[in-house]
């Protein structure tokens, strides 16, 4: 009996739930058939709307204008093209516009993909600065139709622009520039057709979907529009793009072996006068490669009739190479060591260094004994006078040996022997061969002074110049 009135609970709620589900689906396919009916009922208002559509008329033919809402959303922007001064950008470029004549009573709008431009009016707009242009059309035509109850109209189509850009190199390879896009009608006038940006939700009209770009970065885009100063004109809008260059590639390729080479030629101050091929052949190579350098970053830029700030650079990189390679000639051809370059060396050195390094030698004949000839080796004390540190005797009769007395002296007291040897005269002649032999030339005076000067002169440049280029740059 308990059995029994399980199955008839069990069947009774297995048939109320068939019920209403059976209910749910016939409210589904109603309300699923009166949106079809709509749908077709909107599709057959917008053909017979067609068939008497002047597509020659703009709306509101004879009275107010047009307004025409505009808006773009960047898909991509491809290479900013310094040699034909060109950028190119992918976008979605959408209109808005009320026409009254598709105004109906149905809840739903009015969706299809097709080229509208083809069907009723559209605003005959244009790129102003436009070269070329592409419509998209894989799989099929990449625009979008949509009209609202009230009557407004959506126009939405894909185009890869490619447009002009006046562009501005002074400051190259650390220059911003600022490329526009021109938006106006290509018939009408403010009188007929008005343009206006299409600002929502803090935007300014322009959408970037992604900015990644291989050399600039995008700093910011700016949205204008056109004033007016007489009905007869033409209503326009601007969007102005900025774009920055990134320095880093010029940095590691231009100006670090740049001024490796500059560097390098300062290495013909440190190599002796005598070892000309050595010289001449440094000086030759980074001169060449400077050139080389220079021509290789300018290969792609146009032929602009202002000097570019990089061009400063080199030129003067290409300045300082050449001016080194001219002091070896003026090394070949002056003293190395004029009477004046030595009366301030000297000067400088008793300055410095109260007990000099390097001795004065000088020759004394002995009144006494005429049979030798007594060489004096001496040296300035702090005080400023003579020191005897050694003396060698050097006998005329060539059959007696040389010997060379070390004398040690102080201040107010008398010199005193402290040893003596003899030394052969043959080790003294060949020793005198080798030292001269062995002693390299004296450093030229100009070599000096341009060890100092060089280096000083080309870093007080470098600070100069990237501060003052820095900071033209930050101005934009």
């Amino acid at each position: 009996m308990k059995n029994t009135r399980i199955l008839q609970v069990f069947l009774a709620i297995l048939l109320f739930c068939s019920t209403q589900c059976s209910k749910r689906k016939r409210r589904i396919n109603s309300e699923e058939r009166r949106k079809r009916q709509e749908a077709q009922d909107l599709s057959n208002f917008i053909n017979n709307v067609l068939k008497t559509y002047d597509k020659k008329l703009r709306p509101n033919a004879g009275g107010d204008a047009v307004e025409v809402l505009v808006e773009a959303k960047v898909v991509s922007i491809g290479e900013l093209k310094e040699a034909s001064m060109e950028f190119s950008l992918d976008i979605f470029f959408r209109q808005w516009w009320h026409d009254p004549r598709f105004a109906h009573n149905f809840s739903i709008p009015f969706n299809m993909a097709a080229d509208a431009t083809k069907i009723f009016w559209t605003p005959d707009t244009y790129f102003v600065n436009v070269k070329s242009s592409k419509y998209h059309h894989v799989t099929r035509e990449n625009m979008r139709v949509k009209i609202s109850p009230d009557g407004n109209v959506y126009f939405s189509t894909r185009i890869t622009l490619t447009a002009q850009c006046a562009m501005n190199f002074r400051l190259f390879p650390m220059d911003t520039q600022h490329c526009g896009l021109t938006i106006e009608s290509y018939a009408y006038t403010a009188a007929e057709v008005n343009y206006a940006w299409k600002k929502k939700g803090g935007s300014n009209g322009i959408e970037v979907v992604s900015q990644e770009m291989a050399q600039f970065d995008l700093l910011e885009i700016q949205t204008l529009t056109k004033d007016l100063p007489k009905k007869t004109s033409f209503a326009s809008l601007k969007a102005v793009f900025s774009f920055q260059r990134r320095l880093e590639f010029f940095i590691f390729s231009v100006f670090i072996p740049a001024t490796i080479l500059v560097v390098l030629s300062w290495c013909c101050f440190w190599i002796s006068r005598q070892a000309v091929p050595a010289r001449v052949s440094l000086g030759i190579t980074t001169i060449l490669t400077t050139i080389l350098l220079s021509s290789s970053v300018n290969r792609d830029m146009p032929k602009v009739s202002y000097m570019k700030s990089i061009d400063y650079f080199s030129l003067t990189n290409f300045g300082f190479i050449f001016l080194s390679f001219l002091e070896y000639v003026i090394v070949l051809n002056t003293e190395p060591s004029p009477k004046w370059w030595k009366n301030m060396k000297d000067r400088y050195l008793n300055r410095n260094n109260p007990v000099l390094e390097s001795m004065e030698c000088s020759t004394a004949q002995d009144g006494t004994n005429s049979s030798e000839r007594h060489l004096h080796v001496q040296t300035l004390d702090s005080n400023g006078r003579n020191r005897d540190l050694a003396t060698v005797v050097l006998p005329k009769d060539h059959s007696k040996e040389p010997s060379i007395v070390v004398v040690t002296t102080q201040p107010g007291e008398p010199a005193k022997i402290s040893r003596q040897r003899r030394i052969s005269s043959n080790k003294i002649r060949q020793g005198k061969g080798k030292a001269a032999e062995a002693a390299p030339p004296p450093v030229h005076w100009v070599d000096y002074v341009s060890r100092a000067l060089f280096p000083s002169a080309y870093f007080l440049f470098l600070a100069i110049y990237w501060i003052d280029n820095l900071n033209n740059a930050a101005k934009g």
